[in-house]
């Protein structure tokens, strides 16, 4: 119940209050509620899929890239410096490229994109500590939407890049299916710790702006 209905209805509050305060968003804001969208969409798909008993893994690949695009473009809406608003740009569509690459020759549509989903892990963290590192810690520093925003990022992503090796190694491995559960049922966990972190940014978003 918990990763089936609880999880994926989470994503409902960020949205919700994203929709609110879609007026007063800037383009970072309003392309991160697009990605909880579509990500509710394909997460939707895949429910219906699986109560058809019917194979999902495709989506997952269609959702990496989609998730990818959408905060790697987040992050090139906040930094200042050309160059990495290119190598950001450049990243997404070498990215893009590679996952292609990935289910149509190498692990196959219906196989769990281990190659893909840590590396993207990997660049989101990445791009976010740059961030972090750059603009520093300024005043009222919890009552800015974006600060929010990137905790949630870096709560979920460095943990889930550990989460998607160790399942690989969980299932084909040692194939503990019940130590897999655990680990999946964790992932949940972070999700949701994000969505509400989420939710935390959109609320503060001023409608006076």
């Amino acid at each position: 119940m918990f990763l089936t209905y609880i999880v994926p209805l989470s994503i409902l509050l960020p949205i919700l209050l994203a929709c609110y305060h879609y007026k007063a968003a800037n383009t970072g804001e309003k392309l991160l509620f697009f990605y909880l969208v579509i990500s509710g969409l394909i997460n939707l798909t895949a429910l219906i899929l699986i109560f058809n008993h019917k194979k999902n893994m495709p989506l997952l690949h269609l959702y990496t890239i989609v998730e990818a695009a959408f905060l790697l473009s987040y992050f090139r809406t906040l930094f200042v410096q050309p160059l990495i608003k290119k190598i950001l740009t450049a990243i997404i569509i070498a990215f893009t490229i590679l996952c292609i690459l990935n289910f149509a020759f190498l692990q196959g549509a219906f196989a769990f994109n281990t190659y893909t989903r840590p590396l993207e892990a990997i660049m989101v963290t990445f791009f976010c500590m740059l961030y972090l590192y750059k603009s520093g810690f300024t005043d009222n520093w919890l009552k800015k939407p974006t600060n929010w925003f990137n905790m949630g990022i870096l709560i979920y992503f460095p943990v889930v890049c550990i989460i998607f090796i160790l399942s690989n190694y969980l299932t084909f491995v040692v194939m503990n299916k019940a130590m897999n559960h655990v680990v999946w049922n964790l992932h949940g966990v972070f999700v949701l710790i994000m969505y509400l972190m989420w939710a935390r940014g959109f609320s503060l978003i001023k409608n006076d702006r």
